[in-house]
């Protein structure tokens, strides 16, 4: 007898703990993700008592967010280990090289979805780039995180909910924030969001950094501005010439220009080179049947900008998005990154 079970009961019951150990191994390796969530179902249950398993809760939650959605939709490249605790104030913390992004909080027991939604809004400059905060007005990283974050958690409607009602209490007081908030929505139905104001915003940040000057702010909202009137077509000569951003963008999409060899397209190029000599960026939309006569257009500068002794470098991108309203698209991004040769 071993403490009133016999020792053959004493190797069941062991059995049995070893076969459960087993199938929960199994079953992590096979459908971590499905373990995971249901560890963090469990998590919420137990914070209604303890302190530690909501925080462990709101971490677990929103490191889930940001490993499957944020990644899919932004292309990060590696995930940091989230961690959140209570804190004075609201804030998000980067250590790169612990691979940790610490998330303060104020303490607020039983608001799950509050806590999640304020955790993804600190969260997302610092996975994005953290000299985002530092080199543009917060306002503006505040209401690009909120975009993002409704984005990602969409098929949450409480989350939703809380991070509406942070639009509406903090952003949308502001009648220019309002009308930001409402442009990065159409912006990003395009694709643009992603693809092009996001690479362009984050270049410049950590070229900046970490010194802040209120003119970029300016160059920021033209930025948007001239996106959303690309998107709408209402815009002839989209061509941004600040100190921070200077970009050109050709959208190929009228049949006579592409029946006329697409000399227009590069005499409208060249044009704002002349109008614009520190021009920086091109950039070459086109959609459906136009995506043919983009890559030719894509040629034919990539010569007459190397002629001009320019040194180019060029990124593609084709994919499946939103155009006009239109979904399951084919579009067509290239970008033109020229330096003046010396």
């Amino acid at each position: 007898m071993f403490e009133g079970f016999s020792l053959a009961e004493f190797l069941e019951r062991c059995g049995f703990l070893i076969t459960g150990f087993i199938i929960f191994l199994l079953l992590y390796i096979f459908y971590p993700e499905k373990v995971e969530r249901i560890a963090t179902h469990l998590l919420w249950v137990f914070s209604y008592f303890s302190g530690w398993a909501e925080r462990r809760a709101i971490s677990q939650e929103v490191e889930y967010i940001v490993s499957t959605s944020f990644v899919k939709n932004y292309h990060l490249e590696e995930v940091p280990r989230i961690v959140v605790k209570w804190g004075e104030e609201d804030e998000a913390i980067l250590d790169l090289k612990k691979s940790m992004l610490l998330i303060v909080l104020r303490r607020g027991r039983k608001l799950r979805y509050e806590n999640i939604a304020k955790a993804i809004l600190k969260a997302l400059p610092e996975l994005l780039a953290p000299e985002m905060k530092v080199v543009y007005d917060p306002r503006l990283v505040e209401c690009l995180s909120a975009h993002m974050a409704r984005n990602l958690v969409k098929d949450s409607q409480p989350i939703v909910t809380a991070i509406n009602e942070f639009v509406a209490s903090e952003l949308e007081k502001d009648e220019e924030l309002r009308k930001i908030v409402s442009m990065l929505v159409e912006i990003d139905d395009e694709s643009f969001l992603s693809r092009i104001l996001l690479p362009e915003l984050i270049e410049v940040a950590k070229i900046r950094y970490p010194h802040r000057d209120p003119q970029i702010d300016d160059d920021f909202l033209n930025l948007v501005k001239t996106l959303h009137s690309i998107v709408r077509g209402e815009i002839s000569e989209p061509i941004i010439c600040g100190k921070y951003f200077r970009i050109l963008f050709v959208r190929v999409a009228r049949p006579e220009k592409v029946e006329a060899m697409l000399l227009p397209h590069v005499q409208f190029v060249k044009h704002s080179l002349n109008k614009c000599p520190a021009m920086e960026t091109v950039y070459v939309l086109a959609a459906k049947r136009n995506i043919a006569a983009a890559k030719a257009l894509r040629m034919l500068l990539e010569r007459e900008l190397r002629d001009m002794g320019m040194k180019v470098k060029i990124s593609e991108q084709e994919y499946t998005g939103t155009y006009r309203g239109k979904p399951h698209t084919k579009l067509y991004i290239c970008k033109l990154k020229m330096e003046k040769i010396t």
